[in-house]
């Protein structure tokens, strides 16, 4: 199960302390001045694990000196590894006055190559939970709710490190789908002139195969030990392009819970951020945020966020629930953007849009998703768009586009909806559906790619289409392709010259493009079966002629075959009302006048029941 940053890097820290409650049990033994041998039988019936120590020797001086190599704790039996901890060697000085009073102040303490391996056995308890399991014992409990443990239950029982040096360490910890987080710890500092005084700690390790560098400065270690007030901390980590900030108070600092204080967060690419979880998205944009986060047992807060993604600029917040074990997090995001340029966000994928993987994520503990994204503007290339919002949905085994709207024109509105689920072992199926509203047709040529749309068309549009497809990609699934799509358009202005164009009419060669006559009608449907888009019928009519088109588009090869008639009744004096074919691949036809062809004989679709009642709202269909 993913677990956010900042849980991890409590893990981290709470590990490092791994040792600390081995060397109160190794004082203990030191204390009663029993040998070795009595010492590994004393700690090993406490632990009920077997525990090996090779050398032991102690000094009653004050500080009393205590010196230990090859220590080894043993994992539970169905573990990874033979041993859970094992510590090559470890040296301490502890404040003899402070033992005899129960506490324990080290003077000095300093750890070499210790290796932790934090697991569950098959009914997950955890290895760190030491003792034979008893009735009503939480197996999902975490190390800090355990009995005994490995490390300080209480911000009362921890102690004071006043010289803590850690070098060649590691803590591994393996997540309930298998997976393990490595946490290399090269170097830890922790210091402090005395109990009373700020804590400084400085840490060179990193999370799996990312460096990363920790600095902290933190109140007295008897502030940390007072429960009675939160604890004031601050750190900043930096890895691989990324650099996070925190400074506020802690309520819980073993669990880094009961948490309030202000984040920044700076990215070179945001990929550097997400690539941390192992998740890579390929999204190079470099981001900048800050926020105030609080976290209050599994839930995370980052609230009142300003940030920067790429030169978009935006506001908004996030939630995450962290789910319990085997379970998905929850996570909720909202961004508010003024202007969002797409391009420079997106993942700089393949631009083989038939390599596209159709089947989302089926892992049950795949984080659940509910993402709400806005933009006053939105661009895409030459295109834009006003005015854009989009909710989705991510769980297991499906994705799910709850709405996308955008302003097309001053009244005209886009809405797309669609879903993607899983389909079978490997593929997942699509499917979609857009609805146009009184948009400006100029506006939708230009999302088509015609930059000069408004000047060759100008009115309401109104339309809808859906589709479904099924493979495990997209170039597969474009073969199994099936939908419908009609638009149409009343009273509007289409310019002359192309209705010219389209009749033969000689005038199309003096005429100016921006020489507009009336649009009585303007009718298009289509039916998508197998991968190939059948246009019939398509019916212009307009002051200048009606002109008239049907044929197919091959989404698969990437062919078009469209025929363009005009009416000889409708034209002017002029006009040759020669047919004119559309053919060939689809990025660049062929158009060619061909005397003496006629329309292709195909039979009108059979529409669903809302785009049927579109098409016979429009006159042209008379």
């Amino acid at each position: 199960m993913t677990r956010t940053a900042m849980r991890r890097t409590a893990t981290l820290i709470a590990a490092v302390t791994a040792g600390l409650l081995l060397l109160a049990l190794a004082g203990i033994a030191a204390l009663l001045a029993w040998p070795r041998p009595a010492a590994e039988m004393l700690v090993s019936r406490l632990l009920d694990r077997r525990v090996a120590i090779a050398e032991l020797s102690i000094g009653w001086q004050d500080p009393v000196l205590l010196r230990l190599r090859g220590l080894q704790i043993a994992n539970i039996p169905d573990g990874s590894s033979a041993d859970m901890v094992a510590i090559e060697a470890l040296e301490a000085a502890i404040d003899r006055t402070a033992l005899l009073q129960g506490r324990l102040v080290y003077e000095r303490l300093h750890v070499e190559r210790p290796r932790v391996a934090l697991e569950r056995d098959s009914h997950g308890r955890g290895n760190w939970q030491f003792g034979a399991a008893e009735p009503g014992d939480d197996a999902a409990e975490t190390p800090s709710d355990s009995r005994l443990v490995l490390i300080p239950k209480t911000r009362q029982q921890f102690p004071s490190l006043l010289d803590f040096r850690l070098t060649g360490g590691e803590v591994r910890f393996r997540t309930s789908s298998g997976k393990w987080l490595r946490l290399p710890l090269d170097d830890l500092a922790i210091q402090a002139a005395d109990e009373t005084a700020p804590v400084s700690i400085v840490l060179d390790g990193g999370y799996n195969e990312t460096d990363a560098q920790l600095t902290a400065s933190t109140a007295s270690f008897n502030a940390f030990r007072d429960a009675t007030k939160p604890f004031d901390a601050g750190f900043s980590i930096v890895a691989a392009g990324v650099k996070l900030d925190f400074k506020g108070v802690i309520g819980e600092p073993l669990d880094f819970d009961a948490v309030e204080g202000r984040l920044a967060l700076e990215a070179r690419r945001l990929d550097d951020v997400i690539r941390i979880f192992d998740s890579p998205s390929g999204i190079a944009a470099p981001v900048k945020l800050i926020g105030g986060l609080s976290r209050a047992g599994d839930a995370w807060r980052l609230d009142d966020i300003h940030g920067d993604i790429g030169g978009n600029r935006f506001e908004g917040r996030i939630a995450l629930d962290e789910g319990g074990r085997g379970e998905a997090d929850d996570l909720q995001i909202r961004l508010d953007f003024d202007r969002l340029d797409l391009p420079g966000i997106l993942p700089q994928g393949s631009d083989d849009w038939r390599r596209l993987r159709l089947r989302p994520a089926t892992a049950e503990d795949t984080a659940h998703l509910d993402i709400q994204l806005s933009a006053g503007t939105l661009l895409y290339g030459e295109h834009r768009l006003q005015q854009a919002a989009a909710a989705v949905e991510v769980a297991a085994g499906h994705i799910r586009l709850q709405g996308a709207t955008a302003r097309l024109g001053e009244t005209g509105q886009l809405k797309l909806a669609g879903a993607l689920r899983a389909q079978g072992e490997t593929g997942g199926t699509l499917l979609a559906s857009l609805q146009l509203q009184k948009a400006e047709a100029g506006a939708v040529l230009q999302i088509v790619g015609l930059r000069d749309g408004a000047a060759l068309l100008a009115g309401a549009v109104d339309g809808a289409a859906d589709i479904g497809m099924t493979g495990a990609t997209l170039g597969e699934a474009v073969k199994t392709a099936r939908g419908h799509a009609v638009l149409t358009m009343q009273q509007g202005r289409i310019a002359r010259s192309l209705v010219e164009a389209a009749s033969a009419d000689l005038r199309a060669l003096f005429r100016s493009r921006d020489d507009g006559t009336a649009l009585r009608c303007l009718l298009a449907a289509a039916t998508l079966k197998d991968g190939t888009l059948v246009l019939a019928p398509v019916i212009l009519r307009s002051d200048g002629g009606t002109v008239r088109a049907a044929g197919q588009i091959d989404l698969v090869q990437q062919q078009v075959e469209v025929t363009l008639r005009s009416d000889p009744q409708t034209t002017g004096f002029l006009a040759l009302d020669i047919p004119l074919r559309i053919h060939g691949p689809l990025a660049d036809p062929s158009a060619q006048p061909l005397r003496g062809a006629a329309l292709p004989d195909l039979p009108p679709p059979v529409l669903p029941p809302a785009q049927a009642a579109l098409a016979q709202g429009n006159p042209c269909r008379n």
